[in-house]
């Protein structure tokens, strides 16, 4: 995968599609001839089945994975955390103070329409290229499972969705009066593309070395089972994670700190990644989260601080094995960096003084100049133990309690940590939803799971945040925090703006609704 993104990043191969997701309604790719031409031989069908790969993560750091960043400040693991520069776009997303027009909810939209829309090109192209059969099978699969993989990532953000399946569905006039598909129609193409990807896939462990990191069944598989688990199909969702469990591809790490170290790619509990690397000649091939979520005191821009209730739900389950590789805290000790015996954690410049240690580089492996997309951190969407406790989650709501014990222990004793084997109830339920968190705190998951896990019909969101809500209440009346408490840079009351019947899901971009002369429709209360 390396390789082949750098071929990417460093060429001008790949289409250009404009800058807004409508101009790919407006403005057809220049001319049939060139499109030919990508198309022409096996090595540019596979380059361009590339580039849809670099949509993934953007093809700039503020493109996708800053709005994933910034969903993460909306939760109750993250403040905003920088309390030196005004951005309302960021501070009003993550306190529920919605800016429709904010440039993260529109860069997010259209760079994942032109990663559709290169699929779709790619699935319309590469069945007539003069190619090894095996090859453009597996390019074909790739390309469904990419494709799923941004309508899911779309529908969990924004609800229903224009669906665009060809691209000569671009030619044609008509494709302006396109509207928002039903939700469970937009699920129904997800589920189709994956069941498709699935059985042309090859096993991570039937790949040549320089083919790690392209998608592979088990990656198809495990984003299937989280698409059941959101529709609540629990046990499709079960058995779907079951045939990942048990396929014997992958295991967990040994150390919990080896999964999101730099320069490890593709590591045994690593299902479906993005790896970056630093080629300082060249701009946005590197991770541009250690900066943009790095401490104001260490070269960071300070974005995305831990919370103080997080660090108490790790200290409440005696988790010092997670907690220590997951926040970093003002003047303690950063846990695999010996040259960092007192962290800068710029308490005067960050809400909660706290950074997320996933996304940190340890000083003597880091480059120099040490800058934004240039250091060689993976990116990792799904691994083993989300998979896992997917499992252990639809395993108890499809009412297998013990099938649901094991697994959530399997993850517990990684971290040395005990399981109550008689838990039972809601209180088994709560033990999976706790264990989630800890597990995949500040791994871009944790806005996804509130809002599609439930008690009594309410999504847990709704529990934690608005005015009334948990989380409101500990920072309001409980915390005692020293650092959160004294800086009011960012209100302590973060959240209590948060209304169930509007931020469910983020608000339609206005230019894409202008841009379709209002046949896409806005969600309610935006």
């Amino acid at each position: 995968m390396k390789k082949y993104i750098k071929i990417l990043l460093i060429t001008t191969l790949i289409i250009s599609f404009g800058c807004k997701t409508d101009d790919f309604l407006d403005e057809p790719l220049r001319g049939q001839e060139q499109l030919d031409d990508f198309f022409s031989t096996e090595e540019k069908s596979l380059n361009f089945v590339n580039g849809i790969y670099n949509k993934v993560n953007g093809e700039s750091w503020w493109q996708v994975t800053m709005p994933r960043q910034i969903n993460e400040m909306a939760t109750d693991d993250n403040w905003s955390g920088n309390t030196l520069q005004p951005r309302p776009d960021i501070t009003g997303i993550a306190a529920y103070n919605v800016f429709p027009g904010s440039t993260y909810f529109n860069s997010f939209w259209e760079s994942h329409y032109i990663g559709i829309t290169r699929a779709n090109i790619a699935l319309e192209r590469i069945p007539g290229v003069n190619m090894d059969e095996n090859l453009k099978t597996r390019l074909m699969a790739e390309s469904r499972f990419l494709r799923a993989f941004f309508y899911f990532e779309l529908v969990r953000s924004f609800g229903g969705l224009p669906i665009v399946t060809t691209y000569t569905e671009l030619l044609e006039p008509s494709i302006s009066d396109k509207v928002r598909s039903p939700i469970a129609e937009v699920y129904e193409l997800i589920e189709s593309d994956l069941n498709s990807a699935i059985n042309d896939l090859p096993l991570k462990s039937q790949q040549s070395a320089i083919d790690l990191g392209r998608v592979t069944k088990g990656a198809a598989q495990s984003l299937l089972a989280k698409v059941y688990l959101t529709e609540e199909k629990w046990q499709s969702a079960k058995d779907m994670a079951s045939e990942v469990i048990n396929s014997g591809e992958y295991s967990l790490e040994t150390q919990f700190e080896n999964i999101y170290k730099v320069n490890h790619y593709n590591g045994p509990e690593s299902i479906f990644e993005i790896n970056y690397f630093t080629d300082l000649n060249f701009s946005e091939v590197g991770n541009g989260l250690p900066i943009t979520n790095g401490s104001r005191g260490d070269q960071g821009w300070g974005w995305g601080s831990p919370t103080s209730d997080l660090e108490n739900a790790f200290l409440s389950e005696g988790d010092n094995i997670r907690l220590r590789s997951t926040i970093i805290k003002h003047g303690e000790p950063v846990y695999g960096d010996p040259t960092t015996t007192s962290f800068d954690g710029k308490p005067t410049e960050n809400k909660s003084g706290r950074t997320n240690r996933k996304f940190y580089v340890p000083v003597d492996e880091r480059p120099v100049p040490y800058q934004r997309a240039t250091i060689a951190l993976p990116y990792i969407h799904i691994r083993l133990a989300d998979v896992i406790l997917m499992h252990a989650e639809a395993s108890y709501f499809a009412g297998d309690e013990g099938t649901a014990k094991t697994s959530l222990k399997t993850i517990r004793d990684r971290v040395q940590l005990t399981t109550n084997m008689a838990l039972t109830g809601d209180a088994l339920r709560d033990a999976i939803w706790k264990e989630r968190r800890l597990e995949l705190a500040l791994e871009h998951h944790r806005l996804f799971d509130l809002r599609r896990q439930k008690i009594n019909g309410v999504p847990r969101i709704a529990l934690l945040m608005g005015p009334n809500g948990s989380f409101v209440n500990y920072n309001v009346n409980i915390s005692t925090d020293p650092f959160e408490t004294t800086n009011l840079g960012e209100p302590q009351d973060k959240g209590k703006f948060f209304d169930i019947n509007t931020h469910l899901v983020w608000p339609i971009p206005p230019e894409e609704i202008q841009l379709s002369k209002g046949n896409i429709t806005q969600n309610p209360g935006y």
